[in-house]
Order: structure tokens, then sequence, then C-alpha cells
């Protein structure tokens, strides 16, 4: 049983299983549990909510945004929970949830 969970963990650990993951694909396993609906004060993403996000980018900026998806923001935790996301992943993937929501 201790050896099943020990190669479980290695495989979700092992960066080749995350090579093929597009920023949707992180969105939708991670980002959208809060993003979605709004939980927690995430801003909601969707052509609807530009406005949510064109503030969030007046204050923080894009690189900003990409700290906080990276090092975590009040209730968000560090990587939206993706601890195996390298950073370009959510670099991308941050670039998505704006493009979904409006930005050009």
């Amino acid at each position: 049983m201790l050896l099943l969970a020990v190669l479980t963990l290695a495989a979700c650990n092992d960066p080749s299983n995350t090579a093929s993951r597009s920023p949707e694909q992180i969105y939708r396993g991670y980002c959208s549990q809060c993003h979605a609906g709004g939980s927690n004060g995430a801003p909601r993403v969707g052509p609807a909510h530009r406005m949510a996000w064109s503030d969030e980018m007046e204050e923080d900026g894009f690189e900003g945004l990409v700290s906080a998806a990276i090092h975590g923001q009040n209730a968000m935790p560090a990587r939206g929970t993706c601890f195996d996301c390298s950073d370009e992943e959510l670099r991308a993937t941050v670039i998505y949830m704006l493009k979904e929501s409006g930005a050009k």
C-alpha cells in the first residue's frame, strides 16, 4: 500500500506528465475552482467580468498578477494549488484567463 502511494506521488511530480498541459487545462483543473464562481473574492473569468480584470491590471500590472499566481495572494494559495505547475505554465494560464475575460 505504501509503495503504491509513493509511486502515485512520484508520477504526480514527474515533469514529463505536465509537458502537454495547456493553459485551459490548468485553468479548468485548478483556477476555475475559485475563479469560475468568484469564491473567496477571486475575480471571475469571462467577458462579463472584464472590468474586474481591468482593475486588477491597473492595480498590480501583468507581472503583479503573475506574481500573485505564483506566490499566492489573499485567500489564493501559492500556485493556486497546482504545485507541479512551472512559472511559465502559470504565466500562460494568467494570459489565458485575461483573454477569456476580454483582454486583447
